[in-house]
């Protein structure tokens, strides 16, 4: 890597607190700066001296584990630009008053930081809001995916635009490693199954995610069913209505939607319910009052998470996409050529996992 000296913080080989310094020519960079979704919180390996030298930080969306570690920023003196979506600084908990925003119009373009660093910045299906970076430092070039999403049903999913470029490093999301799923059937067998319980109201703990909005539009879509979204869900919603070039051009339904599930407060016996999956209470409440509802789970979970224990009819599993899967890095991997891979996100990725080995180790991750 010629002149760059990477420094990984977090997010390699675990499932969380991304962050990634890049040093050249005596400047640096920050990628994400995120903690761990633990109760701890557990920061990135920042210190007060990482944060001297930097330049710029690069935020790719609002998520915790992506985010969560900004404060350590201001608390160490950092006064240059956080770099990030529109969309992003908005979605942010906490005013960012370092935020250096960009708007929608601005994709695909040079954008100028200072003296040997730019970047440009693309939809990564994750988030609506959510970015990958293309980042010239002198003369090196970067790039990052960000959590990245190849087949959102909602949120479009692009890449720099092949001119040659052959990276110095590139930093590719592999969070699904070890799946291989089609989103979209996904959507398709999870619709036969509410088909297939026409009685019973369906559950759905939920984070504030484009998983969330996609599954939600699409049941929407596909049943007869009323939508019910909790109220602490309802921002996410309104974003997708606020930035329609993250949208693919093709998804009108979102308006009916917002018509008839945003709108008015539907609550009838075999509804669909979104629910905040973090509000244990509220979960709870709403399935002691729905006793014979099924509660479907869309990502990993950890059983012994609840309370309650679940019947073997009670609850159902369907894993939705959020993050790059076996093929889908694959794929990224020959897209972004570049002499240095470093696959984040996940803990079954290290430091030394090259795309070879992602090759050779498939049997091993199935």
């Amino acid at each position: 890597m010629r002149m760059l000296n990477v420094e990984i913080l977090g997010g390699v080989g675990e499932y969380g607190r991304n962050c990634f310094f890049i040093e050249n020519n005596g400047h640096a960079i920050l990628l994400d700066c995120g903690v761990m979704n633990n109760r701890q919180k557990t920061p990135p390996n920042l210190t007060q001296a990482h944060v001297a030298k930097l330049d710029a930080v690069f935020i790719s969306h609002s998520h915790t584990d992506h985010v969560g570690a900004l404060p350590l920023l201001e608390n160490w003196g950092y006064t240059g630009p956080i770099i990030m979506s529109e969309m992003t600084a908005q979605q942010l908990k906490q005013s960012c008053q370092l935020a250096k925003t960009f708007q929608p119009e601005s994709i695909g373009e040079w954008i100028g930081v200072s003296n040997g660093l730019s970047f440009q910045w693309g939809y990564s299906g994750h988030l609506i809001g959510s970015v990958w970076y293309k980042i010239r430092f002198f003369e090196e070039v970067i790039f990052y995916s960000g959590d990245y999403v190849v087949d959102s049903y909602l949120l479009k999913a692009t890449l720099p635009i092949e001119d040659g470029t052959i990276y110095d490093v590139a930093f590719i999301d592999s969070g699904h490693v070890e799946k291989r799923i089609n989103n979209l059937d996904v959507l398709q067998q999870m619709t036969e199954y509410i088909h297939a319980n026409p009685g019973c109201p369906i559950i759905l703990p939920s984070s504030f995610s484009g998983k969330t909005v996609d599954i939600a539009t699409y049941l929407f879509q596909h049943t007869t069913r009323s939508i019910c979204i909790h109220d602490h869900l309802l921002s996410l919603f309104e974003n997708y209505y606020e930035e329609p070039e993250n949208l693919l051009p093709t998804k009108t339904i979102l308006p009916s939607f917002k018509r008839q599930c945003l709108i008015k407060t539907i609550d009838s016996e075999n509804a669909i319910y979104f629910v905040p999956e973090r509000d244990e209470t509220k979960f709870e409440d709403l399935l002691h009052k729905k006793s014979n509802a099924i509660v479907i789970f869309t990502g990993y979970w950890n059983k012994g998470k609840y309370n309650m224990q679940f019947s073997r009819n009670q609850h159902k599993e369907f894993f939705y996409k959020t993050h790059p899967d076996y093929h889908d890095i694959i794929t990224l991997s020959k897209k972004i050529h570049a002499q240095k891979t470093i696959y984040f996100h996940s803990s079954l990725t290290t430091k030394e996992t090259t795309f070879l080995q992602l090759i050779k180790n498939e049997e091993e991750v199935l």
